[in-house]
């Protein structure tokens, strides 16, 4: 009840204030986004930026990915892996032609509410690779493998399950293209060698193991808006 006017002089008949409180709408948790939302196709050349200025081995893949409420990104790798590297000093030539290698796993990205232009995420994938490789002109004094040399050995093969764990970022580039780079912690599950005495330097896909990283061309196709506000 007001009892007084602005000036502070008392009211004839007092009056009643009422205020009227602001509602403010819940924030939706949930996804904003369609199940099916749209689906990427991209191209890794960062082994291929490595390999022109000098590192001889690289794995090239190209991979698909669908969007789910643009938030789970369901993702398929398929690529080559090459070597004709000389390690240890040059002690040894380890070569691999052309061999293949499959990632199977997924992105989650943080940014599901957000325009699928951006994304930042964290993923795991699970891989694989059967591959066959020559180790040559092994010298005595190498760490790799010891040998008493020069030694070549030819026909060697190998099967490789290995997991990575990542986290990367994707940013459009112009209408529906973009570019996304990804770091990624490769480790062994199992491997098994036709001679495991001369175990691979390098296995496609896998890499040397540890810490590597990803550069992709990225052209998105069926992209979906935003779910109606409900």
């Amino acid at each position: 009840m007001h009892y007084y006017d602005k000036h502070g002089n008392p009211l004839e008949t007092p009056v009643r204030f009422l205020v009227e409180l602001d509602t403010v709408t819940k924030v939706k948790s949930g996804p904003v986004y369609p199940v099916f939302s749209g689906a990427s196709v991209g191209f890794n050349f960062f082994d291929g930026v490595m390999y022109a200025f000098g590192q001889r081995r690289a794995s090239f893949d190209v991979w698909a990915q669908c969007s789910l409420w643009n938030w789970l990104l369901p993702t398929v790798e398929i690529g080559l892996g090459t070597s004709d590297a000389r390690p240890d000093d040059g002690r040894f030539n380890f070569r691999v032609k052309a061999q293949p290698y499959v990632n199977v796993g997924f992105n989650y990205n943080f940014l599901y509410k957000s325009k699928p232009d951006y994304s930042f995420y964290i993923g795991l994938r699970a891989g694989w690779s059967a591959f066959s490789y020559d180790i040559l002109a092994i010298q005595p004094g190498a760490d790799y493998y010891k040998e008493d040399g020069p030694t070549d050995v030819y026909g060697l093969k190998s099967t490789s399950f290995y997991g990575q764990a990542l986290a990367g970022v994707k940013v459009k580039i112009w209408k529906f293209i973009s570019m996304g780079w990804s770091f990624r912690y490769t480790f062994n599950l199992k491997q098994t060698y036709s001679e495991p005495d001369y175990q691979a330097w390098f296995t496609p896909g896998k890499g040397r193991g540890g810490i590597g990283a990803t550069f992709s061309v990225i052209f998105d196709i069926g992209r979906k808006e935003r779910k109606p506000e409900e």
